[in-house]
C-alpha cells in the first residue's frame, strides 16, 4: 500500500507541476516551434514535408507518424521525439538500427530533412521536443516538467485515434499494398518502373544509327511499361508496369472517394490526381504504340524517330508537360504527370 500511495503522491505532484507549468503556456518546442530546424513554423516547409514524409517515411513510420506502418517493426512514434532535432538529423542521414541511413543513400537532402522535421514538429504530441538538450534551460526547465507529467499519464493515454476508411485507401497508394514487389505504395512502384523506363529509353537514344541497340533497350521499356507486353514477360523492370501501378492509385483513389468518412481534400486533390493520372496512362499507351512498330520491325530512320518520342513522353510521365506554353505544368488534362500526381496526394489530409 505504501508503494500504491506513493505512486499517486508522485503522479498528482507531476500532475501539479505540469498544471502550474501550462497555467504559464507550453514552451515552444512542444508546439512544434523552438527547434534548431532553420525550417520550423514555415508553412510552406511543412506542407512540402508532408509529401516527403508520406512517400519516404510512411510506410515504417505510419501515416500519421504513430509509428504503425507496413514496414520495419518496432518502428518509432515520431510524434512523441524527445532527444533534440540534431539528433534527429543525425539519425535520418545515418539510420539507426534497422531503419537505412537516408541521407548516405542520397535519397534526401539537408533541405528536405528539414522540412520533414518541419512537418512532424506540427503533429508532435504535448510533452515532445525538439529542442536540443542543452537548449532546455540545463535539462530542469518546464519542457522535462511536462515529459515528466506525460511519463506517468503514460499508462491512462488515450488510445491513438482509429485510422478512417478512406486513409487505408489511401495508405496503399502512398505507403503499402499487398501485391506490388516488396509491398511498397502504389505510386512508389509506378515511380521505380518510370524511371527503368527512362534509363532504357535513354540507351536506347545514345545512337540512333545502331537498330539492334534500338530494339533491345525498347524492348526493355516495354518490360517497364507494361510486362505484358512482351511474351517472355523478362525484362530489366519490376515486373509491375507503368500502366498497372497507374490503375492502381486510380482505383485505390476511387475506393478512399467511396468511403463514408472521406474528407474534403480528398474529394478536391482527388480530381487533381485522377487527370494528372490518366495523362500518364495515355502517354504510356503512346509509347507502348511506338515501341511496338519499333520492335515490329519499321525502318531504322523511323526507329530512331520513335525512340526520340518515347523518350520526351516518359519526361512528360514523370515530370509533366507544359502543353500550353504559359510556364507552368499543371494537372489538367495533357499537362499533369506522376510528379502532379505525388503533389496532390500530399495535400490530401
Amino acid at each position: 500500500m505504501i508503494g500504491k500511495h506513493s505512486r499517486i503522491g508522485g503522479m498528482a505532484l507531476a500532475a501539479a507541476m505540469a498544471g502550474a507549468w501550462l497555467a504559464a503556456g507550453p514552451p515552444a518546442a512542444a508546439e512544434g516551434g523552438g527547434s534548431p530546424n532553420p525550417l520550423s513554423g514555415d508553412a510552406e516547409a511543412e506542407a512540402a514535408g508532408r509529401t516527403l514524409y508520406r512517400a519516404n517515411c510512411a510506410y515504417c513510420h505510419g501515416m500519421s507518424a504513430d509509428g504503425r506502418g507496413r514496414g520495419l517493426p518496432n518502428s518509432a512514434d515520431l510524434r512523441k521525439f524527445k532527444r533534440g532535432y540534431s539528433r534527429f538529423v543525425t539519425t535520418v542521414k545515418e539510420g539507426y538500427k534497422t531503419m537505412p541511413p537516408w541521407g548516405a543513400m542520397g535519397e534526401l537532402t539537408d533541405e528536405e530533412i528539414n522540412r520533414i522535421g518541419a512537418y512532424l514538429e506540427t503533429v508532435a504530441k504535448r510533452g515532445a521536443n525538439w529542442n536540443d538538450p542543452e537548449a532546455r534551460n540545463g535539462g530542469a526547465g518546464p519542457g522535462t516538467l511536462l515529459i515528466l507529467a506525460a511519463a506517468h499519464a503514460e499508462d491512462e493515454a488515450p488510445a491513438a485515434p482509429k485510422e478512417k476508411e478512406y486513409e487505408a485507401h489511401l495508405g496503399h497508394i502512398l505507403t503499402g499494398w499487398m501485391d506490388t514487389p516488396g509491398q511498397v505504395g502504389l505510386i512508389a512502384i509506378l515511380e521505380e518502373e518510370v524511371d527503368i523506363a527512362i534509363a532504357h529509353a535513354g540507351y536506347a537514344a545514345t545512337d540512333l544509327d545502331n537498330l539492334d541497340n534500338i530494339r533491345l533497350h525498347t524492348d526493355h521499356v516495354r518490360h517497364a511499361v507494361d510486362p505484358r507486353a512482351l511474351r517472355s514477360g523478362q525484362g530489366p523492370g519490376r515486373g509491375y508496369g507503368i500502366i498497372r501501378a497507374t490503375q492502381g492509385v486510380l482505383d485505390h483513389l476511387n475506393y478512399a472517394l467511396a468511403a463514408a468518412d472521406a474528407s474534403g481534400s480528398l474529394k478536391l486533390h482527388a480530381e487533381h490526381v485522377t487527370a494528372s493520372a490518366n495523362n500518364v496512362r495515355f502517354w504510356a499507351g503512346k509509347i507502348l504504340d511506338k515501341a511496338g512498330q519499333i520492335v515490329g520491325g519499321a525502318s531504322p530512320v523511323a526507329s530512331a524517330f520513335f525512340a526520340e518520342e518515347i523518350v520526351e513522353h516518359l519526361q512528360w510521365i514523370k515530370n509533366g508537360r507544359d502543353a500550353d506554353g504559359d510556364g507552368a505544368v499543371t494537372w489538367q488534362e495533357g499537362e499533369g504527370g506522376l510528379a502532379q500526381m505525388k503533389a496532390h496526394l500530399g495535400y490530401i489530409e
